[in-house]
């Protein structure tokens, strides 16, 4: 039988991200993270800051998508919403050079 780890911190984190950029610009920010390689570090970047938590499932039980979002505590969620939209700001910062050229050629200037 084999046996699959699950991280449950990923699905949050990308929904997090989701609300967070809701609230930004669709330049730059939207634009920014619809680069795949940019949404990667975010996902990335914030996964290295906050606790994850894992579950073990059996090849019966296990289905390609990760269980439902584990419910946080209110800390914990002031705390990832504080860490993703401090994350945004960095990979923008640290991407600067990147999303100059990318962005530029993608509205044609």
């Amino acid at each position: 039988m084999s046996h699959e780890l699950i991280n449950l911190t990923l699905p949050t984190v990308i929904q997090e991200i989701e609300n967070a950029l809701d609230e930004y610009p669709v330049h730059p920010h939207q634009s920014a993270f619809s680069i795949h390689e940019l949404r990667q570090k975010l996902i990335a970047h914030i996964l290295s800051q906050i606790p994850n938590r894992y579950v073990v499932e059996g090849a019966q039980e296990s289905s390609k998508k990760p269980k439902a979002l584990y419910p946080a505590a209110m800390k914990e969620r002031m705390y990832m919403e504080t860490v993703v939209h401090g994350s945004i700001l960095h990979i923008l910062r640290e991407n600067a050079d990147l999303l100059s050229n990318r962005l530029s050629l993608k509205s044609g200037n």
